[in-house]
């Protein structure tokens, strides 16, 4: 199904450091997706509490200083995890920094049956990694993007529009051939 050039088969991809390239990368790391984990256990947390203690005042007819400063503390603990959550993880934030750590980045990543060549060029010189397919970790099509996690590397995020050789069809063939169940469809 994909592109066979004298024996290897190639998808050519150009880089593409945009927000919403870098957005679908940061909401997949694992980093981010364990601080919205606990976020949320957090919050359920502070609901919990909040309830018992509006049951508590209720059936007593009298305010409880310890759950009020309980609830309180919860409360507190959860809005400054939710505000470092949203500065530290801010996909625009991250977005200009590694823009302005690498002006000018442009490249491709080449996928052939071997694995993913990555070569990129910014205005402070290029940069050139190999990775064979054994090293990644798993690879989705997500939100119209095909999301590669690379134990080394990180994440390469692309989309349609990215393609310079070979197609969707022929890159989603050559993951599934070359993965196999570290590769999940739409």
């Amino acid at each position: 199904m994909y592109k066979d050039c004298g024996g290897i088969a190639v998808v050519k991809i150009a880089v593409n450091n945009d927000l919403k390239h870098y957005s679908l990368i940061i909401r997949n790391t694992k980093a981010y997706k364990t601080t919205k984990n606990i976020a949320i256990l957090m919050g359920a947390l502070f609901l919990i509490n909040s309830a018992g203690l509006v049951i508590e005042t209720a059936r007593t007819h009298r305010p409880q200083p310890f759950l009020i400063l309980l609830v309180s503390a919860l409360f507190l603990l959860f809005a400054a995890y939710m505000i470092r959550l949203l500065v530290r993880m801010d996909p625009m934030k991250l977005h200009k920094k590694v823009t302005e750590a690498n002006p000018g980045l442009t490249g491709e990543y080449t996928f052939n049956d071997e694995g993913i060549i990555i070569g990129t060029k910014t205005d402070n010189g290029s940069k050139h990694a190999e990775y064979a397919y054994d090293k990644f970790i798993s690879a989705a099509e997500k939100e119209g993007f095909f999301l590669m996690n690379i134990s080394v590397a990180g994440y390469v995020a692309c989309n349609a529009e990215d393609f310079i050789e070979g197609t969707p069809d022929e890159l989603r063939a050559l993951l599934r051939a070359k993965l196999g169940d570290k590769y999940k469809e739409k």
